[in-house]
């Protein structure tokens, strides 16, 4: 009875340490010193927040990353406030660094 016991708790401990191994570092929620937002969800899609004007202007898109950078790709049928199609961007601890490449400046996000 009590084989069966420790082997029940530690397929519960295992369990918990494998579902903690499966999140997505990246994720969360980014903000710049201008008060936009960059939303990054763990199923590769993201959300922009721009809020410099009276009211919020949300841009969606999906995102991939690759060796700490990351390629935002928004859809070309909706209207997004970057006026380009792919923002590019760079992982750098706790913040991302995104470079606009239509007016050629870089954004900084830092992670709350």
């Amino acid at each position: 009875m009590k084989n069966i016991f420790f082997i029940f708790i530690i397929l519960i401990i295992g369990s918990i340490f494998m579902t903690a191994c499966d999140e997505n570092p990246y994720t969360g929620k980014y903000q710049s010193s201008n008060s936009t937002i960059l939303i990054i969800s763990s199923n590769d899609n993201c959300t922009i927040i721009n809020n410099l004007y009276k009211e919020a202007f949300y841009t969606k898109g999906k995102y991939v990353i690759e060796n700490n950078n990351i390629n935002i790709t928004f859809d070309n049928n909706e209207p997004n406030y970057y006026g380009v199609s792919i923002l590019k961007g760079k992982f750098e601890c706790d913040r991302i660094k995104i470079y606009n490449s239509s007016e050629k400046y870089y954004s900084i996000y830092l992670k709350e």
